[in-house]
């Protein structure tokens, strides 16, 4: 057993690093019928933390503004009259800026174009507003010492009792943290409760002052155990929150890497790593403060949407934080992963593969080689998988390969073909 257990901990470290190969993934898959699913979790998770700082980076992390592209899109949507006028207060450069920033994560222009859907789709007959059903909230936390535990789709009540701080999970799949006092709990020599969803994971947590938080796939919540005055907590990866019904009136805290959110009443999108931190708010007010630049912006308007991000300048290319403001972006479509289906129109096809990514959970070779002035119309299922991302993508006339388990969109990577070229005339469209 630790033999097999050594040999399954390597497969699955090469599956995260993208170099596994067809044959050692299904090595992997029949190794993983021997172990329980919470095992199996707790592997997966350990793997994970060793692997801390190595895992391929984030579709943005060395993204620069298309000017063209932007330039392009501009006069397009200007002749056709569908964009509203606004009053010119800044740079127009730093406007350009700003705005490529937004259209690489919250970008989805208005023209109409049908979007296709795969026949096949389990989510054939659901209405394309549809949100991923909160019973299906599922997460892994670490609640003590070394100690991992599993919130699946059947787990209910009570989960796990840290001092005053219990979590639950309700018949509706709400994972919910409050403070009860209980004598005899344990005290976890931790200071803050750690939430993790894995790919193909969404989980929608409870604060204790009412804020509830949808995490998406690969993200992570630090909850803390002692109590303090205001509501802090940190966020990796992307969420939603919602923290118009909170039973505080002293601010909810969200710390990132690159700076925090303070709100009372409001609810947005956050997505933040290591090089960045987006926020998108659709109604409440809100401030977002950057750690370096010591700075701090007000946002009070639905769509209002603010980037902190860091850039390299200079001859010497030295790393420096950016604040970028955008004024009316579409809530609703930012906020599609949250869908059963996700419906992109004409979206660039870097976003796609980004959003797919990270709920799928497969890594790209390199980012640089997706094809910048590429988009993509197309309606995916949040249960079809990843053949099915595979085809929409070579449906948009794309090349993809596929080496030792990485997909790559470089021309020279021709072995292993995933997907070949379809020619214009035979991409669908719903109609």
């Amino acid at each position: 057993m630790d033999q097999d257990k050594i040999a399954i901990e390597e497969l699955i470290r090469k599956q995260f690093l993208g170099g596994i190969s067809n044959s050692e993934m299904a090595d992997l898959e029949q190794r993983k019928s021997n172990y329980s699913e919470e095992e199996y979790d707790r592997i997966v998770v350990r793997i994970l933390g060793e692997l801390e700082g190595q895992l391929p980076q984030d579709a943005l992390d060395d993204w620069m503004p298309d000017y063209e592209e932007i330039k392009y899109r501009g006069e397009a949507i200007r002749r056709q009259g569908k964009i509203k006028r606004h009053s010119t207060f800044g740079y127009a450069a730093a406007l350009l800026l700003f705005i490529g920033g937004m259209l690489l994560y919250f970008f989805y222009p208005y023209k109409k174009e049908d979007a296709m859907l795969h026949l096949e789709s389990p989510c054939l007959g659901i209405a394309d507003d549809a949100e991923i059903p909160l019973i299906e909230s599922s997460c892994l936390m670490l609640a003590a010492d070394s100690t991992w535990v599993r919130a699946g789709q059947d787990t209910f009540g009570t989960i796990v009792q840290l001092g005053d701080l219990a979590v639950s999970r309700t018949r509706e799949g709400l994972l919910r943290i409050q403070r009860e006092q209980v004598q005899n709990s344990h005290i976890s020599n931790l200071e803050s409760l750690d939430i993790y969803t894995a790919p193909r994971q969404q989980c929608v947590v409870e604060l204790e002052d009412g804020t509830r938080i949808r995490m998406n796939a690969q993200s992570q919540l630090s909850y803390p155990l002692r109590k303090g005055d205001s509501t802090v907590v940190h966020i990796k990866g992307e969420a939603y929150v919602d923290a118009n019904n909170r039973y505080k009136s002293t601010p909810l805290i969200i710390g990132t890497e690159k700076g925090k959110v303070t709100v009372t009443r409001a609810d947005f999108l956050i997505r933040t790593d290591t090089g960045n931190m987006k926020t998108m708010l659709n109604a409440g007010r809100m401030e977002v403060y950057s750690h370096d630049l010591h700075k701090v912006k007000s946002m009070v308007s639905p769509g209002d949407f603010v980037y902190v991000g860091t850039r390299y300048a200079g001859y010497n290319q030295h790393p420096r934080d950016t604040m970028g403001y955008v004024a009316d972006q579409d809530f609703k479509e930012a906020k599609m992963w949250t869908r059963k289906i996700r419906v992109y129109k004409d979206v660039p096809l870097v976003v796609f593969v980004g959003e797919m990514s990270r709920w799928e959970g497969f890594t790209i070779k390199k980012w640089d080689c997706i094809p910048k002035d590429r988009h993509i119309s197309v309606s995916i299922c949040y249960q079809s998988g990843r053949e099915e991302v595979y085809s929409a993508i070579r449906q948009a006339g794309v090349l993809l390969h596929e080496e030792k388990g990485m997909i790559s969109f470089c021309p020279e990577d021709k072995r292993d073909r995933v997907a070949m070229k379809f020619s214009d005339d035979k991409i669908g469209g719903l109609r």
